[in-house]
């Protein structure tokens, strides 16, 4: 795999819907998370974990993956 499919393949993964109730992408999510937002932020400014909860799992882990911890 060339640079130019693994940048595709990381901007699919970026632009991919995580909640489907509220249509919120996962690039959204890392954006915010970037912004220190914690799980009631996420779901304030985006509406995700607050339908039928199937992105609740996924969203901590990117919180869990990607926030800061100190």
């Amino acid at each position: 795999m060339n640079i130019e499919n693994k940048n595709n393949q990381s901007e699919d993964q970026q632009s991919e819907v995580i909640c489907d109730c509220t249509g919120t992408t996962k690039e959204k999510v890392l954006s915010l998370i970037k912004q220190k937002a914690d799980l009631d932020k996420i779901s304030s400014a985006t509406g995700a974990t607050t339908g039928c909860g199937s992105c609740d799992v996924d969203i901590v882990n990117l919180i869990d993956q990607h926030g800061d911890s100190s």
